[in-house]
């Protein structure tokens, strides 16, 4: 007869690794501390069974398949990634919004006071990139994150530079410098947040 203790704990790390969770990841998800996940993986004490289930729910697995011995994990390639088509569609949506808007911004200068505002559709940039950080965050991985983080700072600074270089003459180049030391905090910050979380 199959030791399903065992095999519960056994799962729990194939699980968890296969799916490169950090313990502190899949207690965030659970809403339980590290060291509990900790506990249930060196055998000291098991969920409750409604915990299982949605340890389950999270992996995408059968509570059956929890229960029995396995030595490799079920590869979630679908599952992991059926949600990525309407995410995309979601961000370029409010890219589109963005541009629209700068689209009547430009229209009513063109119509009605003569002018041309076509700075509101380089505007638009860091507008649309500031809706994809958003929900990256909650979406994408921490690398798809910091790139778009990235991509935002330096194109409002391209959006500042191009506004005083059109409005005023001015070639106020100076100002990308602000990004150099602003970039490397935020790689040595991601960095060491990545390294903190992969611990345990």
């Amino acid at each position: 007869m199959e030791d399903v203790r065992k095999n519960i704990v056994n799962n729990l790390i194939l699980l968890r690794k296969t799916n490169k969770m950090t313990q502190q990841e899949l207690a965030k998800a659970l809403n339980y501390s590290d060291k509990a996940i900790s506990r249930w993986e060196v055998g000291d004490s098991l969920p409750d069974i409604s915990v299982l289930l949605r340890v389950c729910e999270i992996y995408g697995v059968e509570f059956e398949w929890l229960i029995r011995r396995h030595d490799e994990a079920p590869v979630r390639g679908k599952k992991k990634n059926e949600g990525l088509g309407p995410r995309i569609a979601i961000v370029f949506l409010l890219a589109t919004f963005c541009y629209a808007f700068a689209t009547i911004i430009f229209v009513y200068n063109r119509v009605f006071h003569n002018g041309s505002v076509w700075m509101a559709y380089i505007w638009a940039v860091p507008a649309s990139l500031s809706f994809a950080v958003l929900f990256s965050r909650r979406w994408w991985s921490g690398i798809v994150t910091a790139i778009l983080v990235s991509l935002d700072m330096w194109s409002v600074l391209t959006c500042f530079y191009l506004h005083f270089l059109a409005n005023a003459g001015e070639n106020i180049w100076p100002i990308f410098l602000l990004g150099v030391p602003v970039q490397v905090i935020f790689v040595l910050f991601e960095y060491i947040r990545r390294k903190n979380s992969q611990k345990g």
